[in-house]
């Protein structure tokens, strides 16, 4: 990971809200956004090595989102969501997803959104539902084009 990783930086402010201190958490994650032009959210739950490609140039993220393990997200990416923070509703991405730059996972008013492990989400695409497991999803509105065999996904 690098140095002055944004990764790291939200990490930070993860384990601080999660410790009770939420305002220091808050504190770190503005200093995130100044310095990276990301808006990261300490209240997002993300599992180990998420990359955050071009140091997360501007990624906004709604705090009621989960992240798996080992995904990938590129710069200007939106995942939003139009709930009060803390909601049932979460926008829920699996495990060893890759999104695309420019892509937006919005979903539809007071409701969550799965995007299933191993799946990819093009450069520009619109997610406005579910997305399954291996799909490769492009356009706007995003569809799917194609699920990915196993043996695609290992190698």
């Amino acid at each position: 990971m690098r140095i002055r990783s944004p990764e790291w930086i939200w990490k930070l402010s993860r384990r601080l809200h999660v410790g009770g201190f939420r305002r220091t958490a808050r504190i770190v994650k503005t200093l995130n956004f100044f310095i990276h032009r990301a808006l990261l959210p300490a209240e997002a739950i993300v599992g180990q090595n998420i990359t955050l490609e071009h140091y997360a140039l501007g990624i906004v993220m709604h705090p009621n989102v989960t992240i798996g393990e080992n995904c990938r997200i590129f710069h200007h990416v939106t995942i939003a969501g139009e709930v009060v923070i803390d909601a049932p509703e979460r926008v829920v991405i699996g495990d060893r997803v890759t999104i695309g730059v420019n892509a937006v996972i919005l979903p539809r008013p007071y409701r969550g959104l799965t995007i299933g492990d191993d799946a990819v989400i093009g450069a520009g695409a619109v997610v406005t539902g579910d997305v399954p497991p291996r799909a490769i999803v492009v356009g706007v509105p995003g569809r799917v084009v194609r699920i990915r065999s196993e043996e695609e996904i290992r190698q």
